[in-house]
């Protein structure tokens, strides 16, 4: 008997689910272009989000860095850790009190949608 290994990946749903919302799974997207301060590539990070991962992990990604998916998935995944989906999808929308923000909750019940 043969068995398989598969790799654990318990955070890809919310990852396709959050660049299907964001960007419709566009790595080219820019988005908020109304705003001061837009967000770019398919999860639409924005330039404090890349502050704030540099600070905390010594990796400096540029704006045109996000329009690569590999890059935009590891500043994600590097925010994805807890294993509540819910407070993930809030976090990302909403920083690091995400949850504390009735905004939140909206994004988190659209994203819930593509789960």
């Amino acid at each position: 008997m043969v068995f398989v290994s598969y790799p654990i990946r318990p955070y890809e749903k919310i990852w396709e689910a959050i660049c299907k919302y964001e960007s419709n799974n566009d790595p080219y997207a820019i988005g908020d272009k109304h705003l001061r301060h837009k967000s770019y590539g398919i999860a639409q990070i924005r330039k404090s989000r890349l502050d704030d991962y540099y600070q905390r992990t010594g990796i400096r990604y540029t704006i045109k860095d996000m329009f690569d998916p590999v890059k935009s998935k590891e500043v994600f995944m590097y925010y994805a850790s807890c294993s509540d989906l819910e407070v993930i999808a809030r976090r990302w929308n909403g920083g690091e009190r995400g949850m504390d923000k009735k905004t939140t909750l909206k994004y988190w019940n659209q994203i819930k949608k593509h789960l």
